[in-house]
């Protein structure tokens, strides 16, 4: 597989993980939680020196801070 399409999978399955997480996020132990937090920090950490690379000195985006929502945080209640 190139990296656009596995760019491309990880998007459309982190749309499916996200609604399960709105759904069903309490299930996840905390060190599964730890462990998904950890992982999405790193993969952005890449992401982020990736885009400094080819931006010839354009700082990333987001500056180091992870990107805040907009959209407030609503939990399904049981």
């Amino acid at each position: 597989m190139d990296m656009q399409h596995l760019v491309k999978q990880f998007i459309s399955d982190g749309k499916n993980l996200y609604r399960k997480l709105r759904t069903h996020g309490e299930e996840l132990s905390d060190l599964d939680l730890v462990a998904l937090r950890e992982q999405l920090h790193i993969l952005d950490t890449e992401a982020g020196n990736l885009q400094d690379l080819k931006s010839d000195g354009i700082t990333f985006t987001f500056q180091g801070r992870r990107p805040q929502s907009d959209k407030p945080l609503l939990r399904k209640v049981m």
